[in-house]
């Protein structure tokens, strides 16, 4: 007996696949992989984005809460300049309070693929600290 054939209840059956089967598995699995290696990296730019994303909306807040209590804003720039390198800092003070916008265009999957990259602006709005004022 053959290592394609199987006894069956005294009967010899052929468990040979036809020639039609032959080199599914394979075309599969040359179209599944790729796939699943674009699910991950796609998967991995967004947490990288969004981690960017909330990274910046967090140093505005903290940029504006510092030159709303009174820390020159030049200073505030320069050191939010060098913890988000590559971002536009503009500092508005009204009477109500402070406004800090920083623009960054953010690279997707960082230094991989720097050609790709998206655009993104946070603002934030401090009311200005007792004593504190435009």
């Amino acid at each position: 007996m053959s290592r394609h054939e199987h006894a069956q209840g005294g009967r010899v059956r052929n468990t040979r696949r036809s020639s039609d089967d032959r080199g599914y598995v394979i075309a599969e699995s040359a179209f599944a992989i790729p796939m699943v290696a674009l699910v991950a990296l796609i998967a991995t730019a967004m947490v990288f984005v969004a981690m960017s994303i909330l990274g910046m909306q967090d140093a505005v807040h903290t940029a504006a809460r510092d030159i709303a209590r009174g820390v020159p804003p030049d200073a505030v720039r320069s050191s939010l300049q060098m913890t988000h390198p590559h971002t536009t800092v503009t500092v508005a003070p009204t009477p109500q309070g402070v406004t800090v916008t920083v623009h960054r265009d953010i690279a997707l999957l960082g230094p991989l693929l720097s050609g790709l990259s998206i655009p993104v602006e946070r603002q934030a709005l401090v009311p200005w600290e007792t004593g504190v004022g435009a």
